[in-house]
């Protein structure tokens, strides 16, 4: 494809509604995009069947344009970006799901849990009780956390 027809096809593309966009800003800062991208996590989750072993972890996604909820992490090989908190299939490296990072204030916490507790639930509920392995890093669970039973839901697995 050349370069004007990528251009083209770019400055034509668009997969929000302008018109109810800051309505739906003022409860959503991921608003534009949510439809494609709950749309993406549906398929994501229904199309692949997770091995034994899953991992809870954050990938920043180099980014450098204007976004309310970019990051700058330091230490990172790219420095700025928008993090995503994700689960993966270790075996087929696989996303399975993933949850946007929007800011601090902007997640519901429950339960005097902190957010890698919030993370880890919210991405893995559909797991509980199938047999599989979650590994995460020290930020994303504790003992605590560890011993709270936690619903099943209806998604494949």
């Amino acid at each position: 494809m050349s370069e004007g027809c990528f251009t083209f096809l770019l400055n034509c593309l668009c997969f929000d509604d302008f018109n109810t966009r800051e309505q739906r800003r003022g409860t959503d800062r991921f608003a534009p995009i949510r439809k494609v991208w709950d749309t993406f996590l549906l398929a994501c989750g229904t199309r692949y069947i997770p091995h034994e072993f899953l991992t809870v972890d954050e990938q920043l996604l180099a980014f450098r344009g204007r976004c309310p909820f970019c990051m700058y992490i330091p230490n990172k090989p790219a420095k700025y970006g928008t993090k995503i908190i994700m689960v993966n299939d270790v075996k087929g490296k696989y996303m399975l799901s993933g949850i946007p990072y929007l800011g601090k204030q902007r997640i519901q916490v429950t339960d005097r849990q902190n957010l890698g507790h919030s993370f880890t639930k919210d991405l893995t509920q559909c797991y509980h009780n199938t047999n599989r392995n979650v590994t995460t890093d020290n930020w994303f669970t504790s003992v605590p956390f560890i011993q709270v039973p936690v619903p099943s839901c209806s998604r494949r697995t």
